[in-house]
């Protein structure tokens, strides 16, 4: 009897511990508060006299849930740190900090041209991905200006950097199908493919576009692209040239084509939906390629009245004609921007390797013998074409 009361005596004295112990718990011991973090949501990477420049850019994200408010303001902290490496750079700018700094948030990577000339890419990626509190999905540019001017600069409406075409390019090019904007995972795995060839959207700012209150206000724009084979930095190119080839980009959705005759616009037609493939045959014992694309087409504006089989025809000729220089401007960088090399490594790697030379697929300008464009035109908004009968196939 005297057992079992010592028994429950030593139950209930043991609860009574465990009661205290939980009451006197607080939680997770290295939980920090959340106004105490520091949030970075962007990066840019410089290189300059042999060392990393890093900037990082803070955002109030209270002020960012006030935006629904009559003239609430997002205001933008850019700080600037040094260092022989990535990581000594970051510590340069931590020195300085109040409270911790969080990377969890970063949105978006960007770097510039020197760090692509020093081939210092890898070093990058070795710390941003390495990093356990960086994310791989953060979207990745290059630019040639400045990069306190890039990261100081706020959207429409005094938004953040994420409301504009840095930290959130989806849905402008959902409308615009310039050149694609990638993630840093997407940036990586296509580099690491054999006989690659990647394109990365380089961003600058302009002032001629837009204004506020009659003042010239800096805004985010495309200028063109940094050209890679594989890790290898091959050069920049102007969007212009860019437009060329947007037709083979594999999220391709939506762009203008202005149609001319002599320097004389006819018409603008939305071409979208387009989608291609590349043939391979052997001649004389090296490859030949020919693209096939095929798109759809609307009517945006018509200059001038013309059969719809001729708009059709002279769309067809000008999209085969922008591929085939795109290709040729590649050629000229030693860049395989129509990717034939990694199509022929696809599905002939074997052959790809007894012919390939440092990794890469020697083409000339014979090497892509044709381009063959289908575009149907099948919509022409809200005004009755005759050229586009209810059932025009």
């Amino acid at each position: 009897m005297k057992r079992r009361a010592a028994q429950r005596f030593a139950a209930c004295l043991l609860s009574g511990a465990v009661l205290l112990f939980l009451v006197l718990l607080t939680g997770c011991w290295d939980a920090k508060e959340v106004q105490r973090l520091s949030y970075i949501t962007g990066l840019g990477v410089d290189y300059e006299n042999h060392k990393f420049v890093i900037y990082a850019q803070m955002v109030n994200f209270a002020a960012i849930a006030k935006e629904e408010q009559q003239n609430a303001k997002v205001k933008t902290w850019v700080g600037q740190g040094k260092g022989s490496t990535v990581l000594a750079a970051i510590n340069d700018l931590i020195s300085t900090a109040s409270g911790t700094m969080f990377l969890g948030h970063v949105n978006f990577l960007i770097l510039t041209e020197n760090v692509f000339k020093e081939q210092m890419l890898e070093k990058v990626f070795d710390f941003t991905n390495r990093n356990k509190e960086t994310r791989y999905t953060k979207w990745f540019y290059g630019t040639r200006g400045s990069l306190f001017d890039l990261m100081s600069a706020k959207s429409f409406f005094d938004r953040s950097s994420l409301d504009s075409q840095l930290g959130d390019p989806e849905q402008n090019y959902a409308q615009l199908s310039n050149l694609k904007p990638y993630y840093v995972n997407e940036i990586v795995a296509g580099m690491l493919e054999p006989s690659s060839t990647v394109v990365i959207p380089s961003m600058e700012l302009t002032d001629q576009v837009w204004r506020e209150q009659n003042k010239p206000m800096p805004i985010f724009k495309k200028s063109g692209g940094f050209i890679f084979n594989g890790t290898q930095y091959a050069g920049w190119m102007k969007m212009s040239d860019i437009m060329q080839g947007r037709w083979l980009q594999s999220a391709y959705q939506a762009s203008p084509l202005t149609l001319r005759r002599d320097q004389h616009v006819l018409a603008t037609i939305e071409v979208k939906d387009a989608t291609h493939r590349i043939e391979i045959h052997e001649q004389a014992g090296q490859p030949r390629f020919k693209v096939k694309l095929k798109a759809k087409g609307t009517i945006m504006e018509l200059a001038e009245q013309m059969p719809l089989e001729e708009i059709e025809r002279l769309a067809e000729q000008t999209v085969r004609n922008e591929i085939m220089a795109y290709y040729k401007k590649g050629l000229a960088m030693q860049a395989d921007l129509v990717r034939l090399g990694q199509t022929y490594y696809r599905y002939h790697p074997a052959r790809w390797k007894k012919l390939s030379v440092n990794g890469r697929l020697p083409l000339e300008p014979s090497s892509l013998e044709a381009v063959d464009v289908e575009l149907l035109i099948n919509h022409a908004q809200k005004y009755k074409s005759p050229q586009v009968k209810d059932t025009y196939r």
